[in-house]
């Protein structure tokens, strides 16, 4: 690779971008000038337009039933209220709430207490959707909160006893935190959703024009005729995103420092010990570095599959709501950066700035955001350099294939695209309808899910295919020994995705009620045992078996034996939406996944995950029943040794399986449609 020709290239993009007076403005010179708009501006208007509010006339209206001295004096309080006006008797004072002619009803009756002394309830009515009725009802607290110390002074006065006996226990407000840090929990909280979605949204102005619209305008031939090899050419076109991506995050960190100060300032807090956080803004850039580099990769990619600029465009708008949904995760209170959350993409590096702000990082987590995050990026540069220099996508012009399945080609139903887009809908309905039918009825829910969602889809698509069942689904004899071999296998398979769900909880510890669901699902007193088994492990391993390993396993065929499986894995893990079990489940999709092309018999998975199921409701029923379980088992855990047995018994088991099972099916061997 020659870097003259890389700097060439890239100083040739810069110069192009930098002539483009409209990328210029609205990614540069914008943002600094609306964050002090938009901070100062908005701040101003909101606590001019509070003030406003509060200033404003209330009217409410009082109903009491009593009319005693007491109640005359909550009266008279109420009316004392600044800006307060009593609305006169009306027949319907709720219609008068509903439409705004009152903020408030108030309603004044006597109610005793167990001692003997008359209590005065007051009871206020009002719409928490409207603001001024907000503010009414908090006025009228404040001042009845006052009215009832002086009522209980004059009580304990009339008993002869001093007030200060109800002062038992005295609360101040200490807060420890110094100015600068309170600085940096307020900016940690915004900082981070602001400059990813900052960087998405400035890497995608200029990302659709290094590619697609090169493609649009005609010129990227020229590119590629040019001296340059093609990796040079993403590589300068990759630096290009990158450098324009950091100098609009480096603006706007500032210029968001600026505003965000001005404002606390404005709202009472001490700014002026408050300095740039050179430190903290060095750690956010080195860690903001991989992040930028890993986007610029992915948007990129997308430009260069891309068509046109309107494509590209589609492409990056769910890319954008995903980055500004897993950014937003700084915003929630309570969530720390640990482990398991360290490795997950924008989510770690949004948290990590909200510590780093907060002067409350751990190092472990820093690099492992860091090092996660660079294995990302160089996944997306790998891809980004596959699909440049693949002619078949760099010159994509041929428009997609129509979704109307139901034409000419009935194998239609075959195409990934239309297979992703059921696969979807299956998701969707697990997660809006079967979840309703087992929340009211798990048994019938479970029914009605495996049957109803999952294995009438698969089946209707087949028939719709024309497809014979039997040929499209692999429903062959195979050797009886597979499913002596397959039963043995079951137990060593089980204990050591186990260890898949001990790590699980090491990286992301599972909430104690998410244990006692499983509990409860895996309790066989109230169902019994036979029909536990039948809902939990045969009807799933029939029904999602037809759906996976024999309908998406013969979607996606054609790319191969092994990526067939793990793709078909993956959806199966998903299918779940338990995001504590993906990755064991997904373990065992693979595993099933194995034995269908290695027997060419769905007969064979099934097996196998009616086995994996039924294993996990037997143990969790007799494990603290028998007394020998001890030798097997240590708490939630099987104990150290089964693990390096089952490796043993796995290997072996393995070995004579693809023994018996020599060679693969020619339908599941790589074809090319």
């Amino acid at each position: 690779m020659n870097f003259n020709k890389v700097l060439t290239i890239y100083k040739k993009e810069m110069l192009d971008l930098l002539r483009d007076k409209r990328t210029v403005i609205t990614s540069i010179i914008l943002p600094i000038i609306l964050y002090p708009i938009i901070m100062i501006g908005f701040s101003s208007i909101m606590s001019r337009q509070e003030l406003k509010v509060k200033e404003s006339q209330a009217f409410v209206y009082i109903e009491d039933s009593i009319t005693d001295k007491t109640s005359l004096e909550i009266v008279s309080a109420i009316s004392e209220i600044e800006n307060f006006y009593l609305h006169e008797k009306s027949s319907d004072p709720d219609s008068l709430l509903s439409s705004k002619g009152i903020q408030a009803i108030i309603t004044i009756n006597e109610i005793v207490n167990k001692d003997g002394y008359p209590v005065y309830n007051v009871v206020v009515s009002y719409d928490k959707a409207e603001d001024k009725s907000q503010i009414t009802y908090r006025k009228i607290k404040d001042t009845l909160n006052k009215l009832e110390k002086e009522f209980v002074t004059k009580r304990l006065k009339t008993i002869q006893i001093s007030e200060s006996i109800l002062n038992a226990v005295n609360v101040e407000e200490d807060n420890v935190a110094s100015p600068k840090k309170m600085f940096g929990f307020t900016l940690g909280k915004l900082l981070p959703y602001f400059l990813i979605m900052i960087t998405v949204s400035s890497g995608a102005v200029v990302a659709a024009d290094l590619v697609a619209g090169e493609k649009e305008r005609g010129t990227l031939e020229t590119l590629l005729v040019s001296a340059a090899h093609r990796n040079e050419l993403v590589l300068g076109k990759y630096l290009t995103i990158i450098t324009f991506s950091l100098a609009t995050v480096l603006l706007n960190l500032f210029s968001m420092y600026f505003s965000m100060k001005n404002v606390l300032g404005q709202s009472g807090l001490d700014t002026s010990s408050i300095n740039i956080p050179v430190s903290n803004f060095a750690l956010i850039f080195i860690a903001m570095l991989p992040l930028i580099t890993m986007f610029a990769a992915i948007l990129l990619s997308i430009s260069t599959y891309s068509r046109n600029m309107k494509e590209a465009n589609t492409y990056l708008s769910p890319l954008m709501i995903v980055a500004m949904m897993m950014a937003l995760i700084s915003t929630f209170p309570g969530i720390d950066l640990n482990l398991g959350l360290s490795l997950i993409p924008v989510v770690n590096i949004s948290l990590l700035f909200k510590e780093i702000m907060m002067e409350n990082f751990n190092f472990l987590h820093f690099f492992l955001t860091i090092g996660s995050t660079l294995i990302l990026d160089a996944v997306g540069i790998f891809l980004c350099v596959k699909l440049f220099n693949n002619e078949s996508v760099l010159f994509r012009v041929e428009e997609e294939k129509s979704l109307k399945f139901w034409g000419k080609d009935k194998k239609n139903v075959f195409s990934h695209g239309f297979s992703l887009m059921i696969f979807m809908v299956v998701v969707l309905s697990m997660y809006y309808i079967a979840s309703s039918w087992q929340i009211k009825d798990f048994s019938i829910g479970m029914i009605k899910t495996q049957l109803i969602l999952i294995l009438l889809p698969s089946l209707f698509l087949v028939k719709l295919s024309g497809e014979k069942y039997q040929d499209s689904y692999q429903l062959k004899k195979t050797n009886p020994l597979n499913f002596v071999l397959v039963a043995l296998i079951a137990v060593p398979m089980f204990i050591l995705v186990s260890i898949l769900m001990f790590l699980t909880n090491l990286l992301f510890p599972i909430p104690e009620a998410y244990l006692q669901l499983w509990e409860k699902i895996l309790n066989t007193e109230n169902l019994g045992l036979m029909k536990s088994l039948l809902l939990i492990a045969v009807l799933p391993g029939i029904c999602e078996e037809f759906l996976f390993r024999g309908y998406f396993m013969r979607v996606f065929r054609n790319l191969g034996q092994w990526k067939s499986i793990l793709v078909t894995a993956v959806l199966f893990g998903i299918l779940h939406l338990d995001m504590y079990r993906l990755f064991p489940v997904i373990i065992l999709g693979i595993w099933m996944g194995y034995l269908f092309v290695k027997t060419g018999s769905l007969y064979i998975p099934i097996f196998a995950h009616i086995l994996n199921n039924s294993l996990a409701l037997l143990i969790n029923t007799f494990v603290e029943k028998v007394s020998f379980s001890r030798f097997f088992i240590d708490g939630d855990n099987f104990r150290v040794w089964t693990y390096f047995v089952s490796i043993g018994l796995l290997s072996l088991l393995i070995v004579l399986f693809n023994r018996l099972n020599p060679s693969v099916e020619p339908m599941i061997e790589e074809v090319q449609n």
